[in-house]
């Protein structure tokens, strides 16, 4: 019962925070900070976001409390040098196939900035770790129904991408998707958001710098060289498995996770 409580007091934070906070930010926030950034969003951003989804971090804070203060949202700095350094290795053949796709170069600090940094940290925080994460690690939800609530709900917020409603609902499958697999690398890399923020930060990266086109969903040559990332971070952490990592996606708990370690249990 405390499990289902826990999830429900989560989900409706989050269903506040999403769809309710934004009517309390003002116009006036948005252009005072724009004009201080210089129409950059460079803390326009951060400041929004932090304004938007604070209670959502703070309730997964407070109620899933860990000797480490951040440790329930996947912000302890365990392996952060050694899932940076693998990520990286991850997006080079990527980055190199869309430079060799490309004659555009975009090069735009600000951009980089705000449109992968940003998205990437952001992103990875509230809806990996203080969704999903808390769903599926401290409310014993399966990875399925916890990885389908917060990826969906992702993938929604890319419906923008698409020009017309056929490359909207690709956007949104594909980054649905995309959800699902940085959720399962969320899991499987000792619930740290390091190695998937940074391939999401890379990969949104390469995909602004050389101009790929095509949206969310991409293009088919771009996609191949996409591909080659995902591959690899599969492929890293099978390597990471084979090294004594226990894996933490099994069938027992893609519907309902019954049984969860101590470490995993809410103090």
């Amino acid at each position: 019962m405390k499990h289902a409580m826990h999830a429900f007091l989560i989900i409706t934070i989050f269903i506040f925070c999403h769809y309710v906070m934004r009517h309390f930010w003002g116009d006036g926030w948005s252009s005072w900070l724009s004009n201080i950034d210089n129409q950059t969003d460079i803390l326009f951003i951060p400041a929004k976001f932090t304004f938007l989804y604070g209670p959502l971090v703070a309730a997964a804070i407070v109620l899933f409390k860990q000797e480490r203060l951040f440790e329930s949202i996947g912000l302890s700095f365990d392996g952060f040098i050694n899932y940076t350094l693998a990520a990286l290795l991850c997006c080079i053949p990527m980055t190199l196939g869309y430079a060799f796709l490309s004659s555009e170069l975009h090069l735009s600090i600000s951009a980089i900035i705000t449109g992968s940094v940003y998205a990437g940290f952001f992103e990875e925080v509230i809806f990996r770790a203080a969704l999903f994460g808390v769903l599926f690690k401290y409310c014993r939800w399966g990875f399925i129904p916890a990885a389908l609530v917060s990826s969906v709900i992702f993938g929604m917020g890319h419906i923008y991408q698409g020009n017309d409603p056929l490359s909207a609902v690709m956007a949104v499958t594909v980054t649905t998707i995309a959800g699902t697999w940085f959720a399962w690398l969320y899991c499987e890399c000792g619930y740290r958001i390091w190695f998937p923020m940074w391939m999401h930060i890379f990969m949104n990266a390469a995909y602004g710098i050389f101009g790929m086109s095509g949206g969310a969903a991409g293009d088919l040559q771009g996609n191949l060289f996409k591909a080659t990332a995902i591959v690899l971070s599969i492929v890293y952490v099978e390597m990471l498995i084979r090294k004594g990592k226990p894996r933490e996606v099994v069938l027992s708990k893609l519907l309902q996770t019954r049984a969860h370690s101590a470490a995993c249990a809410v103090n």
